[in-house]
C-alpha cells in the first residue's frame, strides 16, 4: 500500500487492517512453520521431498506482510 491511499483511510479501518495483517503474519509464519517441520519428519522416514520446498517458496509472502504491517503502523503513529 502507498502512504496516499493510507492516508484516505479513517483511524478504525487503519487500526482492523494492522490487526488483520499482525494476525495473518503470526498464522502464516505458524502453518508454514508446522508444514516445513512435517515435511522434514516425512522426509526422513521416506527420504528426501520436492514438498521441501512449498513451505520456502510461500515464506516470502512474510516479509512483503511485514513491510505493509509496517507501513500501517506508521501512518497510525503519525495521526497521534
Amino acid at each position: 500500500m502507498n502512504q496516499t491511499s493510507l492516508s484516505k483511510l479513517s483511524t478504525e479501518e487503519l487500526v482492523k487492517k494492522h490487526t488483520a495483517a499482525k494476525t495473518m503474519v503470526w498464522l502464516l509464519s505458524i502453518v508454514l512453520g508446522g508444514i516445513l517441520l512435517f515435511f522434514i519428519y516425512v522426509s526422513f522416514q521416506d527420504g528426501i521431498t520436492p514438498l521441501l520446498a512449498v513451505p520456502l517458496a510461500l515464506s516470502a509472502i512474510i516479509p512483503l506482510n511485514i513491510k505493509n504491517m509496517n507501513a500501517l503502523k506508521k501512518e497510525l503513529d503519525s495521526r497521534k
